[in-house]
């Protein structure tokens, strides 16, 4: 893992150049790459381990956690997910997913990085937190926050934001 925010900034900008060139957006659209994602696909997860709690309705996976959802990918070391039980089927769904260590997001074009994360299914939600850092092809955007939406495709960075554009 590299420590420097420094390190992270050039790793992920090499990662960025090597797989995507796209501008960031003016103001707060922020794309992630993402375009027309259906949070109702299937959520696959993997992880080195897996212990339920069948009083709370959660899971918690340890150890290299990699979630997967169509064309977006998170890794993080410990995620916690929350079900709930349908009110109409009775079956239990999933409602969130908690992320926290060493939290990145991919598709096929950005990358974010933070130490924690939420993502809500049911609204399609995703905040990070925590020395946030996003790669939109030659941009680099480091700040406290991000939320990003899957169903509006927009975000927003906040709290000590620093922009690092890059010409062509």
């Amino acid at each position: 893992m590299i420590s420097s925010s420094f390190g992270k900034l050039f790793a992920l900008s090499l990662w960025a150049m090597a797989f995507g060139t796209s501008a960031i957006a003016q103001g707060t659209d922020l794309t992630l790459g993402v375009r027309d994602h259906d949070a109702g696909m299937p959520v696959s997860i993997t992880s080195l381990e897996l212990a339920l709690d069948q009083q709370d309705g959660s899971a918690i996976f340890d150890g290299n956690v990699i979630i997967r959802q169509g064309d977006i990918t998170l890794t993080s070391d410990s995620v916690r997910v929350e079900y709930e039980e349908h009110p109409t089927t009775k079956k239990s769904e999933m409602t969130a997913i908690h992320m926290s260590g060493s939290v990145t997001f991919a598709s096929s074009s950005e990358a974010a990085e933070a130490d924690q994360a939420v993502y809500t299914l049911a609204d399609g939600l995703l905040v990070m937190t925590g020395n946030v850092l996003l790669v939109q092809g030659l941009t680099a955007i480091s700040a406290d926050r991000l939320d990003y939406s899957f169903v509006s495709g927009k975000g927003r960075v906040e709290g000590n934001v620093k922009t690092v554009l890059q010409r062509n």
